[in-house]
């Protein structure tokens, strides 16, 4: 009797590990494939979710606390390389991150586990904005600021309105 019991724990054990989430399945696929001459790494899906893949639930590693993708103006496609973010949270505690050449951004995880709700602004070249609300609970930014805006997301991060 008892040696069916740990046929049926490691059973359960075994299609417990084996079952995946459907809605992060569609989501990530939802991403589509990887631009044709963009590895993968610092540059690859700029303007996308990052925490898509990078939130903890896969395919992505490492795993990011805050990432997403900045432009200079709200109408750019093109992204604004060297801009400063600075995430602060909500114990006061802050981190400054530059965006690379095609305006990516990212902190990970292991680095640093923000406490939320955070609070954005960005400097470059002596220009400064900081984000009118709070983030709470996502720290991948592109999950809401997505191209130009529409009905269910913000427009894209960016420093100027023109």
């Amino acid at each position: 009797m008892r040696a069916i019991g740990f046929v049926f724990l490691g059973a359960f054990v075994a299609l417990s590990s084996s079952c995946i989430d459907p809605v992060h399945s569609d989501d990530v696929d939802a991403l589509g494939p990887e631009a044709p001459g963009v590895p993968e790494g610092l540059t690859h899906r700029a303007g996308q979710p990052c925490l898509t893949c990078h939130g903890g639930l896969g395919p992505g590693s490492p795993r990011f606390s805050v990432a997403g993708t900045v432009y200079l103006k709200r109408t750019d496609t093109a992204a604004l390389q060297g801009a400063t973010v600075v995430i602060t949270d909500a114990d006061g505690d802050s981190r400054s991150v530059e965006t690379n050449e095609v305006g990516n951004f990212r902190i990970e995880r292991d680095t640093w586990n923000p406490i939320f709700p955070l609070r954005i602004s960005l400097s470059y070249q002596g220009e400064d904005a900081t984000m009118k609300t709070l983030v709470n609970g996502n720290g991948g930014c592109n999950f809401c600021h997505r191209g130009d805006g529409d009905s269910t997301h913000s427009p894209r991060v960016y420093l100027r309105t023109k």
